[in-house]
């Protein structure tokens, strides 16, 4: 590093467009802010949530430009009132969609209201009474030969439509409000249309693709091995997934990106820091991009909570063993050796990242496996938790594996079948005292704020550098 902080190597190196030329430490660091805001927020408007940063990305609109093409293949558009980053070539991975004002997330039906209103929109402008929208909606759907109703439901999901399209500056209310209009048909609005902004909102041309697939994933198709473009290919599919997903496995990779990884660990490390402000965790199973600052997401695991709290001792538990029996309520399951101390198979498996899964590294949990677990925890710490939250163990234990889901730690299968991440050994809870040492939780525990979990903070143990660092 020089004396400004800056690399003395361009941080796009191999041919490609410098970025930080020329920029010292504080120029530096607000182009950085600059990327970290338009990874979290493609679509940056003035009004809306860091709208104070985007005169910062108008000032250095070139250089994200060539950034964002440069590193990840992205597409960035900067025009004075908003910037669009069109992140397109990549669906991360359980990634999570629209969510109504309340924070349950949106209907197929509202999806499809959200479709019809972006129809009816597109090519218009202006403003528009609220219930000249709603009629034009429902005759775009019925030419499209859906089966639309007037009743509370489709209010709702139309008006979570609505809303969104407000939210995201597409719509302003000029005059009343789309809301009350779900629970009073007879309301009234009048509606600015944003035709600009309209016109950057989806993230690809629809008619170049056919499927719902398509769009999603929407890139040039890669170039076949050997090819010219098959080196850049590669290298933005592998940045990509650094870069949108929390754990990138290596056994999920195409043999040609996992090579080419492997190959490029070092340095894409170095630059995926330098770019981005993220920091690379690197395992035998695969890598995890980890952000300090927690800003490059909306939900941070661990978590506070009930159910956070509990999906993180849980998921220690069944990474010890995925089958066992539950230890009996009211005991605590043995402590864990860690890459210190132990026997040969231990220390084995602890440097691996956890115990064996399956071809893909997962390991699987049976339904019944998982409700064990959680509803042991819920009753070994009685008072640590939300009374609300642990009243229904089978519905905690849903909780725990959407909450473990949602972090990029777990998937789950068709039938209830739980499968762990090799990644979530990293978060295994390290006792401040040795078992059996100390008071039990559930007797100081007065609230949800206090808990097992707190007692049990994921700190990093013995050889966690070795384990997790370059």
């Amino acid at each position: 590093m020089s004396g400004t902080g800056i690399t003395r190597r361009d941080p796009l190196a191999g041919g490609e467009p410098a970025a930080f030329e020329g920029l010292d430490a504080i120029e530096a660091a607000q182009v950085r802010r600059c990327v970290r805001v338009l990874l979290r927020r493609p679509l940056l408007r003035a009004e809306g949530p860091d709208g104070e940063t985007l005169p910062a990305v108008r000032r250095y609109a070139d250089r994200l430009q060539t950034l964002f093409a440069a590193y990840l293949g992205y597409r960035l558009v900067v025009e004075p009132g908003f910037a669009r980053l069109y992140k397109t070539g990549h669906t991360p991975d359980g990634v999570r969609g629209a969510h109504k004002p309340n924070g349950a997330a949106f209907t197929p039906r509202a999806y499809a209201y959200l479709a019809l209103v972006l129809a009816v929109l597109t090519g218009g402008g202006g403003q528009l009474l609220l219930s000249s929208l709603v009629a034009e909606v429902r005759a775009a759907g019925a030419e499209a030969g859906l089966e639309l109703g007037t009743g509370i439901v489709d209010r709702r999901a139309l008006a979570a439509a609505l809303r969104h399209l407000v939210d995201l500056g597409v719509l302003a209310e000029t005059d009343g409000s789309v809301s009350p209009w779900a629970e009073d048909a007879d309301r009234e609005a009048l509606l600015t249309v944003n035709a600009e902004l309209l016109g950057h909102l989806v993230a690809a041309p629809l008619r170049r693709h056919a499927s719902p697939q398509a769009l999603a994933g929407a890139a040039e198709a890669p170039a076949a091995d050997g090819a010219p473009g098959a080196a850049a290919d590669e290298r933005h599919a592998v940045r990509r997934r650094l870069v949108e997903d929390p754990v990138v496995l290596l056994a999920a990779l195409p043999k040609a990106q996992r090579e080419w990884l492997r190959a490029h660990l070092r340095s894409e490390a170095h630059l995926l820091e330098e770019l981005t402000g993220l920091r690379m965790e690197v395992r035998a199973e695969g890598v995890l991009a980890v952000d300090p600052e927690g800003y490059l997401t909306d939900r941070v695991f661990p978590g506070t909570g009930t159910v956070a709290r509990i999906a993180l001792l849980a998921a220690a538990e069944l990474l010890a063993d995925p089958a066992a029996d539950p230890a009996e309520p009211g005991t605590a399951s043995a402590p864990r050796p860690d890459s210190s101390g132990g026997g040969a198979a231990e220390r084995a498996e602890a440097a691996a990242g956890g115990p064996a899964g399956g071809e893909d590294g997962w390991i699987a949990v049976e339904p019944g496996r998982l409700r064990a677990v959680v509803a042991d925890i819920a009753e070994r710490y009685p008072r640590a938790w939300s009374r609300e939250a642990v009243r229904d163990p089978g519905r905690l234990a849903e909780s725990v594996a959407q909450a473990l889901a949602q972090a990029g730690l777990a998937r789950v299968r068709p039938g209830g079948l739980v499968e762990l991440n090799p990644a979530a050994a990293r978060y295994r809870p390290v006792p401040d005292a040795p078992a059996g040492e100390g008071a039990d939780v559930g007797d100081t525990a007065g609230d949800d704020r206090t808990g097992a979990a707190d007692r049990a903070a994921p700190r990093p143990g013995a050889g966690q550098d070795a384990l997790f660092g370059l």
